[in-house]
């Protein structure tokens, strides 16, 4: 019949395209042909052809330093190892030989204490000095808790103590009024607040610490360096893990306290809670030992304390910063030279010397020298350490990168 065409057991009449078949005039191979082609991939995926391998491998584009990264680059080793350190000088003017040392040494910080203070012009003569002596401005530091611990007495502001203070508005409403006031100084960081539940008031530190129960003293202190913090000042939260009601004056000898590890997570709620409230950039720790945690080190030289449970279990990213160490909490613990390794190797950033008598810095040129002497031969790496620092500095604008 015409224009019937058996495809298989298909009868093209009852194809659905047979007019388009009659119409060109397909023969059986055509169609077979078309057919093939349609249905090939149906039942043989088309494989693509891989690109052949090679050894050849592309390393992603670096991301761009950081300002602290650059300026990091640019650092000598004695710039570096003098980072690290915060020192106390005699006098309310800069001798030469202090100005001569802090060059040498190419100085991180001071700290300010009553003796180096008189009046408002002769301390921002003071801060002005100081900061001319170093390329890398300098931390300029200061007990200003309020209270019985004052390096300045000149207003109700400055002096108001931690105790008079009633609630967090209050704490941060004195906190900033008081950091505008240092600032205008030429200070840009407070030793404070003072942190630690202490209910004993035969404590030494309980003149010392705010009111309240634990979560009136996590309010008050985030208020409070917030407040700083919104002044443009380096508050510094103290002193971590925490005095005990019943310590001695660690500016005498060592306390010691016996908590549990089970009971370490509550003993630390005041820090733990700030540093999950605000944002510290800066905190000391204070020279106690806690034999159930770490039993050879007080905290100042513990990186169970410091490394561990300070910077990996609570996230904490700032700076740590040590209580004096020239206190009588260390004294019969080691030589000053291995105690400065030791703390840094346990995780502090910052070690604070006050003593400089008689423009003699014994102490604080023997743990530059030393530190140095270790880094030279490699045998420390400081360089998170001060990019932790140069960073600060940056955000609180001591460091103009634009100039840098």
């Amino acid at each position: 019949m015409q224009g019937v065409v058996a495809i298989g057991y298909y009868n093209i009449s009852t194809f659905p395209c047979k007019n388009l078949l009659i119409r060109y005039n397909l023969h059986m191979k055509h169609i077979i042909t078309i057919l093939f082609f349609l249905l090939t991939p149906l039942f043989f995926p088309l494989q693509l052809q891989e690109l052949p391998v090679t050894d050849e491998t592309f390393d992603p584009i670096p991301p761009e330093p950081t300002p602290e990264e650059l300026i990091l680059e640019e650092m000598t080793l004695e710039e570096k190892v003098g980072q690290l350190f915060i020192f106390g000088f005699d006098g309310t003017t800069l001798s030469k030989e202090s100005k001569e040392f802090f060059q040498e040494i190419h100085l991180g910080g001071v700290l300010l204490l009553t003796k180096n203070i008189t009046s408002e012009t002769q301390l921002k003569q003071l801060t002005t000095q100081i900061q001319s002596t170093n390329n890398i401005p300098l931390f300029i530091s200061i007990d200003q808790e309020g209270g019985v611990v004052c390096r300045i007495r000149w207003n109700s502001i400055l002096t108001k103590s931690q105790a008079e203070i009633d609630g967090p508005k209050e704490a941060y409403a004195t906190a900033k009024s008081r950091g505008e006031m240092l600032d205008s100084y030429g200070i840009n960081m407070n030793l404070a607040p003072v942190v630690e539940y202490i209910t004993n008031s035969n404590s030494f530190m309980y003149n010392r610490v705010y009111r309240g129960d634990v979560d009136d003293i996590v309010e008050k202190g985030v208020g409070s360096v917030e407040g700083y913090t919104d002044a443009g000042i380096i508050s510094v939260p103290k002193h971590y893990p925490g005095h005990s009601n019943t310590s001695p004056d660690s500016h005498l000898s060592l306390p010691v306290v016996n908590i549990s590890k089970d009971g370490w997570s509550e003993y630390i709620k005041p820090f733990k809670n700030i540093l999950n409230q605000t944002t510290v950039d800066a905190m000391m720790v204070g020279h106690i030992k806690f034999p159930n945690i770490d039993s050879n080190n007080p905290t100042t030289l513990s990186s169970e304390i410091l490394s561990k449970r300070l910077v990996e279990d609570l996230g904490y990213e700032g700076l740590i910063i040590s209580d004096d160490m020239e206190m009588g909490a260390l004294e019969d613990i080691d030589t000053y030279i291995n105690m400065a390794k030791r703390a840094l190797d346990a995780g502090v950033d910052i070690l604070i010397y006050s003593k400089y008598t008689n423009n003699n810095p014994t102490v604080q040129r023997d743990v530059y020298e030393h530190i140095l002497d270790l880094v030279k031969k490699e045998e420390m790496d400081i360089d998170k350490k001060v990019l932790k620092i140069l960073r600060v500095k940056i955000k609180y604008n001591i460091l103009n990168i634009e100039e840098e």
